[in-house]
């Protein structure tokens, strides 16, 4: 494609040769936001073996059509709150709406075959089983519903004709679907689960760093399944270290820092740094020491 002089190069410059076009971006134009609420969760309180909050009295709303970004450093208590709207682990205190019902001490299955999607933050532990071929691999999570089950039993045909779906719809590069998940590269691996997870028709998406580890071109597809089906009216809960990504594809982005949302914020208004400063705390510094000023 190109030979350059290391000096004159940029890491940007080079991501665009290797990808051949320019760079994606995760901006999203026009609202899709509407007022029905899909998922609710109101006053939740996670604690640890010690008994102190990972989570503390969390409350907000995710909308049909919109994408609610959660940002904040890792350890922050991202990973207990998404346990607990999963199903994983039952909050101390505090309610999981979704779609109107209350799945606060609704087993996984229930909040799976109600509509929940799940994209984890790890898909080689919580993802994919990696020595299972593609077609099992598709149907995790959905076990239970056509076209992976009749009845109780699993429907090999169903599920292979799902998964030639997942192959061609979300171009998922595989020679074919009874090769291993490990054989595929991380970008093919995590768009066989976004394309597991959409095709599922869900009503509430919620995706843990989706496009983490995987390659530019791999980035964009994944942008541009998540700005779809926004279009088409899913309620997503995004977690994401990528505070590009945040801030592009989010409609509201709230922070959490200690296990507590501490701002809410509009995306169009602030950039990387600012919302870096809310996640370390450094603005809410700030602001504390301005009201001490004014006061």
């Amino acid at each position: 494609m190109a030979t350059v002089d290391a000096a004159d190069v940029t890491a940007g410059d080079l991501a665009e040769l290797m990808v051949g076009s320019e760079l994606p971006t995760p901006d999203t134009t026009d609202s899709t936001v509407t007022d029905e609420v899909m998922l609710e969760v109101a006053n939740l309180t996670m604690l640890d073996e010690a008994e102190r909050p990972t989570v503390a009295d969390v409350s907000f709303q995710v909308h049909k059509g919109e994408v609610l970004g959660v940002a904040g450093i890792e350890g922050n208590g991202q990973s207990e709150l998404i346990d607990a709207i999963v199903g994983t682990e039952s909050p101390s205190t505090g309610s999981v709406m979704m779609n109107g019902v209350d799945v606060t001490n609704a087993p996984v299955r229930d909040r799976r075959e109600g509509g929940l999607g799940y994209v984890p933050q790890d898909r080689h532990e919580e993802g994919l089983l990696l020595d299972a071929p593609l077609w099992e691999n598709a149907a995790l999570g959905h076990q239970t519903s056509p076209p992976f089950a009749k009845g109780i039993w699993i429907d090999r045909a169903g599920s292979r004709k799902r998964t030639e779906e997942i192959r061609e719809e979300f171009d998922v590069r595989t020679p074919n679907i009874e090769v291993s998940a490990r054989a595929l590269s991380g970008g093919n691996q995590q768009k066989l689960i976004i394309g597991r997870e959409m095709l599922a028709n869900p009503v509430v998406l919620l995706a843990a760093h989706p496009t983490r580890g995987i390659d530019v071109g791999a980035q964009a597809d994944v942008w541009n399944e998540i700005r779809k089906a926004r279009s088409e009216g899913l309620a997503t809960l995004l977690f994401s270290a990528d505070l590009e990504e945040l801030i592009g594809l989010s409609d509201r982005i709230v922070v959490m820092f200690h296990g507590r949302l501490v701002a809410t914020l509009d995306p169009a208004k602030i950039d990387s740094r600012t919302l870096g400063s809310y996640m370390t705390g450094a603005a809410l510094q700030d602001t504390r020491a301005s009201d001490e000023v004014v006061a």
